[in-house]
């Protein structure tokens, strides 16, 4: 069967940095009565993939039995990874099958065999509200930003000199988490363009949500449903619920940065950010 555009129905998968606005993003598409988004899979099913975050996963990682040499010890998660693409690759016009993820920015090659048909979103926020977002929400400790962020980032830019003081616990924070979405973005711009994607970004479904979600309409193969902009309205309204709440002012979401921001992590987010 095809979709909107006349292309075999395929299923989509949103790649996010973590506090860039995917839960609300991941909500919004589930608002589309013909539209499926399953949240975080791979990170909240298992810790395997939160220790591996940042792991490059090639192609000739990819093996049809085994998946990954790394998941050889994990014969559960095999089968738990196999039940899940047989699930994804049922996507139809009358169910558009996706999920959301964090953790797959280093092992897109791989995921390009394990799941062919696959799309891409790509969502994009400002990188000073993602920082601003990750230390309010105390989530650098919980994914290990620290251990696994500044090796990788090393490697990629081996010539980053930082100019703060790394006793300042604040400022070097900023810094770790600016180095996280400078790695994944680095990530993204080298495997992307094997899958069909696109890039959307988070301010313009806030400022502009018709046109966007006319656009990742077009994308996903189905017709725009008036319920996703009522949804938009609805949790622009205000900003409340905890952590994960996708209830955020427009406002907040764009501009909270400021006050939660100090002039010298700032500067550190800029310094990574023009490095990379």
């Amino acid at each position: 069967m095809s979709t909107r555009t006349g292309r075999p129905c395929a299923p989509y998968f949103v790649m996010a940095h973590h506090r860039s606005g995917s839960n609300f993003l991941n909500d919004l598409l589930q608002a589309h009565p013909l539209v499926e988004c399953i949240n975080e899979p791979l990170s909240m099913h298992t810790d395997f993939f939160r220790h591996c975050d940042l792991d490059r996963w090639t192609r000739d990682d990819f093996d049809p039995e085994r998946l990954h040499p790394s998941l050889a010890p994990h014969p559960l998660l095999r089968a738990y990874l196999q039940d899940f693409r047989t699930y994804l690759l049922q996507s139809s016009p009358q169910r558009v099958t996706g999920f959301k993820e964090t953790v797959l920015f280093g092992k897109l090659d791989w995921l390009k065999l394990f799941l062919p048909p696959l799309k891409v979103l790509l969502l994009k926020r400002d990188p000073r509200a993602v920082v601003a977002s990750v230390l309010r929400s105390n989530l650098l400790s919980f994914w290990n930003y620290a251990h696994l962020v500044p090796p990788v980032f090393k490697s990629l830019h081996p010539g980053y000199a930082s100019r703060h003081d790394p006793a300042d616990p604040d400022v070097r924070a900023a810094e770790i988490v600016a180095m996280s979405v400078a790695v994944r973005d680095d990530m993204a711009r080298r495997s992307i363009g094997q899958f069909e994607h696109m890039a959307v970004d988070l301010t313009d479904l806030m400022d502009d949500p018709a046109r966007a979600l006319d656009a990742i309409a077009e994308f996903l193969g189905v017709e725009p449903d008036p319920r996703q902009l009522a949804f938009v309205a609805r949790r622009q309204a205000e900003t409340r619920g905890g952590t994960f709440s996708s209830f955020r002012s427009r406002d907040d979401v764009e501009h909270s940065w400021r006050r939660h921001l100090g002039a010298d992590q700032v500067c550190a987010v800029r310094d990574v950010l023009q490095c990379a």
